[in-house]
């Protein structure tokens, strides 16, 4: 990146769209969390925190946090303890500008603020010696991992956070600097770099015989959201592109519940529609997200995913969440119910309609696919 010896740079098109997200997503988790949490701390870690602002955009993702933390505070009120926020950045610069940038923002006496100067690696070092940290108290925690490149953030921690058992992971994964690094090999120590990223070797397999950057790209997304499918239920790959189709970069998601992944669809959703940016669906066919009219496409896809089987609801909702466009297996279910390709027995819900699918509320409910 041109602008990563910089202090402050302009923010392009797809930081703002990132940064909108991240606050609208916050604001979402941190009232659920407050809901739910009885009172319990919150923690949000920003592991490549940047400088807070930008010479044409005064909010960096530290500041979306914290506003995003206010907002939530005057609604919740007592609900929720603290919320703690962590800011871990590298760069001496950045950190002194994110330090007076943080210094500028008033906020609720309930939002405690921890910038670190480190590297990611370094910073959750510190972490674990905060008081009530997430490691300690497993508090529900949420992790943004925007890093300016395809080093520095290992997998090996990743991996951690989600083994806490509130977490969920918002990551930058730099695909297309990853894939430049395996195609340079040695030249670039590509093996050390490749098994930080993911964590293991996996990616030798995985890429062998690649040629194509394209294709390489994809692969590793793929591979990165799989990886993440062994750590926890939930997790989708957001593929980024510009108003004029041009791809940016993807972002991985990752949760223990299903409403996160939801709610993630639901905010992806409202910034897709201002026509700024797109979201795409990270899979080899590049299906625009949160265009309905690709029902067929995703109804075939996972007719042929559950060919010969008899699944329960949640199965077949779960696979909807991780693998389509929608937050929800129904508008799937009743396409594939109207074109015969499943049955459905309910017994313990008998006055359900063709066409129309109770929540995983109604147990017993099985989807008998066709071979």
């Amino acid at each position: 990146m041109s602008h990563k010896k910089d202090t402050l740079w302009a923010a392009p098109p797809h930081t703002v769209a990132k940064i909108t997200m991240l606050r609208k997503y916050l604001r979402v988790w941190f009232e659920i969390l407050g809901r739910r949490a009885n009172g319990r701390d919150v923690w949000y870690i920003d592991g490549f925190a940047g400088p807070g602002e930008y010479t044409d955009y005064p909010d960096g993702s530290p500041i979306a946090a914290i506003k995003a933390g206010d907002d939530a505070l005057k609604v919740l009120g007592s609900m929720v303890g603290a919320i703690h926020c962590v800011f871990i950045e590298e760069d001496r610069r950045r950190f002194a500008n994110l330090q007076g940038r943080l210094d500028r923002e008033s906020t609720n006496a309930k939002i405690r603020r921890y910038p670190i100067l480190g590297t990611f690696v370094h910073g959750m070092t510190d972490v674990r010696k905060l008081a009530g940290n997430p490691f300690d108290s497993n508090a529900p925690t949420f992790a943004f991992l925007d890093p300016f490149g395809p080093e520095g953030l290992p997998f090996a921690l990743v991996r951690e956070l989600l083994a806490l058992p509130g977490c969920e992971v918002l990551v930058n994964v730099d695909s297309d600097g990853i894939g430049r690094i395996y195609r340079a090999g040695g030249w670039a120590n590509h093996r050390v770099l490749l098994n930080e990223a993911f964590g293991d070797s996996s990616w030798e397999r995985e890429l062998e015989g690649v040629a194509q950057l394209p294709v390489a790209i994809m692969k590793i997304v793929n591979l990165y959201k799989r990886k993440l499918r062994t750590l926890v239920p939930y997790a989708y790959t957001f593929e980024m592109r510009g108003r004029g189709g041009a791809f940016d970069y993807h972002l991985a998601f990752a949760s223990q519940h299903h409403l996160g992944l939801e709610k993630m669809k639901e905010v992806m959703k409202q910034i897709d529609q201002t026509g700024a940016y797109c979201f795409s669906d990270a899979n080899v066919n590049q299906h625009i997200l949160f265009r309905e009219d690709d029902l067929p496409t995703y109804a075939d896809q996972t007719a042929r995913h559950f060919a010969g089987q008899r699944v329960s609801w949640k199965e077949t909702n779960d696979y909807a969440l991780n693998e389509t466009i929608f937050t929800n297996a129904r508008k799937v279910l009743a396409f594939l119910e109207k074109v015969g390709r499943i049955d459905v027995t309910a017994p313990n819900y008998p006055q359900r309609k063709r066409f129309t699918f109770p929540d995983e509320s109604h147990p017993g409910m099985y989807i008998h696919f066709t071979a």
